[in-house]
């Protein structure tokens, strides 16, 4: 065990990164050219940015929590997107965990490992020797466990990491709390969390970069709405729908949803209202559900694949979270179907929600002002269309599926960059 520790420390002690806020490409014909993190474009001679591509990573992917959601989804979205790039990667992670499983179904490999606790030596050995054996060039690690098995693995393997911040919550500033200095390199999922970061965390802000999740603009798209599907999902074909579509943590507050919800209903007889996702926090919303008396109003559909097919069916969408948001999957996914959205301001939501322009912003944990701006939008279809079609343009300019993928393989060849320069 002291052998361990000595070897662990001495990789500790070099926490430098190098490289300029948009560093080169590595391509295949020996030469350099520059990719923007942000939009992925490429910089140099015209023949290196016609010819050449980036040459093929190993990369893998680790993610300690064993539940699902948006986490998780923009995790396997990035892997799939990466390997179709022509990467070579993998995950790891908990060996119970329900993105293992996905990962597997959706043809990629997956390394189980399970992780006790951030210091949990004995899996910090067995992921060295993964890295290793994997050849691995890139390790990408996602939430806390993993963050600190993953940094020291990595730095013990001699493997370039990146780590990315999907919530917004406060990270508290500590001497021994060093896990965001293990890194070469931190991605944030929005611009608060990156200014937190670097603000308040003190981390050097050319090791942070924001990239938002990115949406695949031709799944969520506008189309006709589906009288079947309806009808599977017992809701009333033409009805006005105001619609939650959130992992049930208690951060997204459901529970100011259905209050939302009593309002509205005690006011006007015809809206349903619409919970899609399933979560730790199912029980109690039915218990609300039932204690409000919405039964007959309130449709839960539980987890969906086909949300993109549900959106349609939605004259309004609902985000009530009162915290850890950075820039919402959901929240993407509906203003690119051109859905008009009520959203609560917390994290890095009103990034995209821009007030008036691409949907409404309410005071967090404030049910009347969510329910006077839904109702508000439920009687206004032309200010609905308007959002709508703001907030599709702004996905297709700025959160594409494309434009994330871009500017995660430009941060993959910063740290390579640096590395080889250290």
């Amino acid at each position: 065990m002291a052998d361990v520790l000595a070897k662990l420390f001495q990789a500790l002690s070099p926490l430098v990164l190098h490289g300029p806020s948009s560093g080169p490409s590595i391509c295949r014909g020996g030469t350099y050219c520059q990719r923007t993190p942000f939009s992925g474009r490429l910089t140099g001679p015209p023949a290196c940015r016609m010819k050449h591509l980036m040459e093929p990573l190993n990369i893998i992917h680790s993610e300690w929590s064993n539940g699902w959601g948006g986490q998780e989804i923009r995790i396997l979205d990035e892997c799939l997107g990466m390997a179709q790039r022509g990467h070579r990667v993998a995950l790891c992670g908990c060996p119970e965990g329900q993105l293992g499983a996905a990962a597997q179904r959706a043809g990629l490999v997956f390394h189980p490992l399970a992780m006790r606790g951030p210091w949990d030596l004995a899996a910090v050995r067995r992921l060295v020797a993964l890295l290793r054996r994997e050849r691995t060039q890139v390790l990408h690690t996602h939430s806390s466990v993993d963050a600190w098995v993953g940094g020291l693995a990595a730095r013990w393997a001699g493997v370039a990491s990146l780590r990315t911040r999907h919530l917004s919550a406060p990270v508290p500033r500590h001497p021994l709390n060093f896990v965001y200095r293990l890194p070469q390199a931190v991605v944030t999922t929005g611009q608060g969390i990156r200014r937190h970061l670097v603000e308040d965390y003190g981390l050097d802000p050319e090791r942070v970069v924001s990239i938002p999740t990115g949406i695949d603009c031709q799944r969520f798209a506008p189309r006709p709405p589906e009288k079947a599907l309806a009808a599977e999902l017992n809701l009333p074909f033409g009805a006005p729908v105001v619609a939650i579509v959130a992992i049930l943590r208690s951060w997204k507050r459901h529970d100011l949803f259905l209050h939302m919800a009593r309002a509205l209903a005690d006011q006007r007889p015809q809206p349903v209202f619409l919970i899609v996702g399933g979560g730790p926090q199912e029980g109690p919303v039915r218990g609300l559900v039932q204690e409000l008396g919405l039964g007959e109003r309130v449709v839960m559909a539980g987890m969906r694949p086909d949300v993109e097919r549900i959106l349609p069916l939605c004259q309004v969408c609902v985000l009530a979270s009162d915290k850890n948001e950075g820039v919402p999957q959901a929240v993407l996914q509906e203003l690119a179907c051109e859905r008009a959205v009520v959203a609560a301001r917390a994290g890095d939501v009103g990034q995209v929600i821009q007030h008036e322009q691409t949907g409404l912003l309410v005071p967090a944990g404030d049910a009347g002002a969510l329910a006077a701006a839904v109702g508000r939008l439920l009687d206004d279809e032309p200010l609905r269309r308007r959002l709508g079609q703001a907030g599709r343009a702004l996905v297709q300019q700025g959160y594409s599926r494309q434009a994330m993928l871009l500017a995660t393989e430009a941060i993959y060849a910063k740290v390579l960059a640096g590395r080889r320069r250290a």
